[in-house]
């Protein structure tokens, strides 16, 4: 009996004992570090997937160039293994349960479609993961009562997307009579909630009109846009729908009855759509890789760079979403770095405690809701027609302005913190 309670005893000193190490101490240095990639490859976000995987790719190449990370004074290199989510929710969800179980993925990066980053946001409260869903994702999820603590989303909500566009519609440009058109589905749903919130603010309302999921044929709902005579449209659709949404307003000559604004803009959508298509539309961009004649010299040089090593690598400019893939893959391994653990309540934690990191649109902090505020929110563009273009395929516009400032995003009140 007393060799008995001698053994309980050292146990409990034990196990209090491991609880004062620091996070990761006590455990082996891992002999690498496993990163799950999963994108929209096929489906309605096929346009994007790729890209954002080439942007996270780049950047384990950059890590295991520089040996790896540094875990327990050794370099840790990464692995990398790559999922197509399909674009749909269920079959992501599987994939998933896959990378966990089977594959052993520490971190997971990726999503293409906000339906698909809110449910595994669901899954990694279940089963804790480090998670960084790199796409711009729903509003709700941010709230305190459904983020989970080991989700860190860099590219933030479409409601930004709203209400810096409807901001500076009403402020910089002067228009007033303004047209919401939105597909119905949580990415144009959450812009209109951010231009609803800028429009109420500056005593500007506005129409909206909305087309279902699975619309192909918009011009239907583009010439009642054009017969209401509105001083602007706001256009808020998403990959295959925002190709077909760009192509379809310039062959009913749209642009000719009003002047039209695309929320959010990527390289991908900009070559999906004739050069004159763009000529002279306004558009929000979460960056650009052609940073020329943008006033941070900083920023300028950061985004050079970053494009010089992409181009690189790839033979292409990167797209705004490559960016943000790359900087959600960077951060991740960034705070296992930190944690010197790759324990997600660990990661989290460290992130928190060391929220500041830069990135090729400026520097950037964390908030609690695990979205970052950047110094440069979004950057406003104008298109290029093909008169304009030094590059047929690639010079889409040029940066005329740009959304800075906390405003844009729904303040940390709003969402239960």
């Amino acid at each position: 009996m007393r060799m008995v309670k001698r053994m309980a005893i050292a146990g409990i000193a034990l196990a209090t004992a491991l609880t004062l190490l620091p996070a990761g101490a006590g455990a082996a240095t891992p002999a690498k570090i496993k990163v799950g990639f999963m994108f929209g490859m096929t489906g309605a976000a096929s346009p994007i997937g790729p890209v954002q995987l080439d942007g996270a790719k780049l950047a384990v190449k950059e890590i295991n160039a520089a040996g790896g990370v540094m875990i327990d004074g050794k370099k840790v290199p990464v692995e990398f293994v790559v999922r197509d989510d399909e674009s749909k929710p269920d079959i992501a969800i599987r994939r998933f349960r896959e990378l966990l179980t089977e594959e052993k993925v520490n971190v997971i990066v990726g999503q293409t479609f906000a339906p698909i980053s809110g449910a595994l946001n669901k899954e990694v409260k279940k089963t804790p993961v480090l998670y960084f869903p790199v796409n711009v994702v729903a509003l709700k999820m941010f709230e305190k009562a459904e983020m989970a603590p080991s989700t860190f989303a860099p590219h933030g909500s479409a409601y930004a997307a709203g209400y810096a566009g409807a901001g500076y519609i009403i402020k910089n440009l002067g228009y007033k009579k303004i047209v919401f058109f939105g597909p119905a589905y949580a990415f144009g749903q959450d812009q209109w909630a951010g231009a609803k919130d800028a429009m109420k603010k500056y005593g500007v309302t506005a129409e909206y009109i909305e087309s279902p999921v699975g619309t192909s044929d918009f011009t239907p709902y583009l010439t009642k846009v054009a017969e209401m005579k509105p001083d602007i449209v706001m256009l808020a659709h998403w990959g295959v729908d925002a190709i077909n949404v760009l192509k379809q307003s310039y062959e009913i000559g749209l642009k000719k009855k009003t002047k039209i604004w695309f929320n959010w803009m990527t390289n991908i959508f900009g070559t999906g759509v004739p050069a004159d298509a763009l000529d002279g539309v306004y558009s929000l961009m979460s960056w650009y890789y052609d940073m020329a004649g943008f006033k941070d010299a900083a920023v300028v040089k950061t985004a050079n760079d970053f494009t010089q090593k992409f181009r690189k690598e790839y033979g292409y400019p990167p797209d705004p979403y490559s960016a943000m893939a790359y900087t959600g893959t960077m951060e991740a391994l960034r705070g296992i770095a930190l944690a010197q653990s790759t324990d997600p309540a660990a990661v989290a934690a460290a992130l928190m405690k060391s929220p500041r990191f830069d990135t090729m649109k400026g520097p950037a902090t964390w908030r609690a809701d695990h979205q970052p505020t950047f110094k440069y929110g979004a950057f406003v563009v104008l298109g290029k027609g093909a008169k304009e273009r030094k590059d047929p395929k690639w010079d889409l516009v040029k940066i005329v302005d740009v959304y800075s400032g906390e405003d844009y995003l729904p303040p940390l009140s709003a969402l239960g913190y």
